[in-house]
């Protein structure tokens, strides 16, 4: 697996994973969060397609 993909793939599961736990106990806290979720999840989005091979998918 890339490298990149590999830090990508970790934090958007670990931003994931905390703006669902603040999502109840402290919303500022979540918004922050799911925003950089997001990011590294559209980051991840645009490697994988980059990494594709026609045919592949």
């Amino acid at each position: 697996m890339d490298e990149r993909l590999a830090q990508l793939l970790q934090k958007v599961s670990l931003y994931g994973t905390l703006a669902k736990y603040y999502e109840h106990i402290d919303p500022e806290k979540h918004i922050f969060f799911y925003r950089k979720h997001f990011m590294y999840e559209m980051q991840l989005v645009q490697l994988y397609w980059s990494l594709q091979r026609p045919g592949d998918y």
